[in-house]
């Protein structure tokens, strides 16, 4: 199947929801995580299976993102990086 499908490894949608617990704890609000959500949205819900999941590519990409807007999303820097080290540690 390796040879067919993309096997590199993903936050799934199961560890995506522990790391929005994660980040509930350190402070974020219910608005900050609802964004958060929207932004990876699209990666989580792939529609074949092997490809749902974030990806550390789609991790650095929608980072990258976030800190180039955050007039858009109003989540801070600090914020910025934490999120980013919460998800890097589910791949």
């Amino acid at each position: 199947m390796g040879f067919f499908f993309n096997t590199k490894p993903k936050a799934t949608k199961e560890e995506f929801q522990k790391v929005r617990n994660y980040l509930y704890s350190m402070g974020f609000t219910h608005k900050e995580l609802e964004r958060i959500k929207e932004i990876f949205r699209s990666d989580l819900d792939e529609s074949a299976s092997y490809e749902r999941g974030i990806s550390g590519e789609e991790i650095d990409k929608g980072i990258q993102w976030m800190r180039a807007n955050v007039n858009i999303h109003h989540i801070s820097a600090s914020k910025i990086d934490i999120l980013e080290k919460a998800l890097k540690s589910k791949l």
